[in-house]
């Protein structure tokens, strides 16, 4: 007999949220937070990168972790897209839109 462990959709939410919060400010945290913006913004990497004026090969280097995000594109992401440096870079989401905070 097979036995299998299923979570809630709320326990579910709160081990996500828990994971984005709790990663720091490690290039790993950053590509984890990102990623999970872009995924919520229903986007695929093309039409999101395209909308920072850069390219889905260096968008994708940035969320997945091969490079470092660079300030610049930071604050693109938070113009655009209205995700604070602070969420960005270190988890915080105090301040983050409603509709994003809620869906993380």
């Amino acid at each position: 007999m097979r036995s299998a462990i299923c979570l809630s959709t709320m326990e579910h939410h709160e081990m996500r949220l828990t994971v984005l919060e709790d990663q720091g400010d490690s290039r790993d945290a950053v590509a984890a937070r990102i990623s999970r913006i872009r995924e919520l913004s229903g986007l695929n990497k093309k039409d999101f990168s395209s909308r920072l004026d850069m390219s889905p090969q260096a968008w994708g280097d940035y969320e997945n972790g091969k490079r470092d995000l660079p300030l610049s594109i930071a604050k693109k992401l938070r113009s655009v897209y209205s995700v604070p440096l602070e969420f960005t870079y270190f988890g915080i989401r105090s301040d983050l839109p409603h509709r994003i905070a809620t869906e993380l």
